[in-house]
């Protein structure tokens, strides 16, 4: 028997209580947390269906979908990614720049860290450039990602 996918439109909220209840999770790649339209099944097998109107971006650890059984939360997967720590704002300029270019999305951390998703072309221009940049897995949070007008909520 097939069941119903289910349909999610918002989030419910981080940090909710969710009790005795039974914890599934649904995992996304970090550039699929803006989408507005995602079919997936979580990692228990509850085929998940997300269709929102907002512009909104998922983060991790978002409760989905909240009944008097179960919990989805959203998982953000981490990922092969190229990290910089910059010794001067000057230096976060330039590389913040440099990445631009390339529109690539930037990251950063509240290490003071620049992280962007792999790509061995910018990994070795960045090598080149003698910015000094490791290969490591991280979790890329939409909260981090570097806004082109300023991160102004």
């Amino acid at each position: 028997m097939m069941h119903q996918p289910i349909e999610i439109s918002a989030a419910l909220g981080r940090g909710l209580e969710v009790g005795q209840r039974s914890v599934d999770v649904l995992e996304v790649e970090w550039h699929e947390t803006a989408k507005s339209r995602l079919r997936r099944k979580t990692v228990g097998g509850q085929q998940v269906l997300i269709n929102r109107a907002d512009r909104g971006t998922f983060q991790d650890g978002d409760v989905l979908y909240l009944s008097e059984e179960m919990a989805i939360l959203l998982r953000i997967k981490p990922c092969d990614c190229i990290v910089l720590r910059p010794n001067s704002l000057q230096e976060v300029g330039t590389l913040c720049f440099e990445i631009g270019n390339k529109h690539v999305p930037i990251f950063m951390t509240d290490e003071q860290e620049v992280c962007v998703a792999y790509d061995g072309y910018l990994y070795q221009m960045l090598q080149s450039g003698n910015f000094f940049p490791t290969i490591e897995e991280r979790v890329l949070y939409p909260y981090q990602m570097v806004k082109a007008y300023g991160n102004i909520a």
